[in-house]
């Protein structure tokens, strides 16, 4: 394993299944407490532009190169250098003998939303709602 290009902080969000106020089941992230956090390599392996509507709309195919974790799962999402974009896991694939992982990403249409104040920065998720922890506490970054 090449080591030396993993220089990518990586951090994995696993999915999970709560209830809304009418007991039905939706999927959400834990945006709050990665399952994961790890380096990794970027690899952009190519791109495609398509014009729609008058519109142009740019893509890139982006594979993450990680060391084997068993935790990792094709739900995740995926939040890389501390930015705001979150990818979604479309193609998981294990190098060798449990050596490391190849993962075909793409991003996702939400973003993980950071508001500054004077006690620190407050995270929100897509919908804007404040993310807490288990006690109700909003989680400061």
């Amino acid at each position: 394993m090449r080591a030396g290009g993993m220089y990518h902080r990586v951090r994995f969000f696993a999915k999970v299944i709560v209830r809304d106020g009418y007991g039905a089941s939706v999927d959400t992230w834990d945006y709050a407490n990665p399952t994961i956090t790890t380096r990794g390599e970027i690899r952009y392996t190519g791109g495609s532009k398509t014009l729609s509507n008058e519109e142009k709309f740019y893509s890139k195919s982006v594979e993450l190169i990680v060391r084997y974790r068993p935790l990792i799962t094709e739900t995740m999402k995926i939040q890389i250098d501390e930015t705001n974009d979150l990818w979604e896991i479309t193609y998981l694939e294990m190098i060798g003998r449990y050596d490391s992982f190849r993962l075909t990403i793409e991003k996702c249409n939400e973003e993980l939303r950071i508001i500054t104040d004077d006690i620190g920065a407050l995270i929100t998720d897509d919908a804007g709602n404040f993310i807490t922890d288990d006690g109700g506490n909003l989680i400061i970054q």
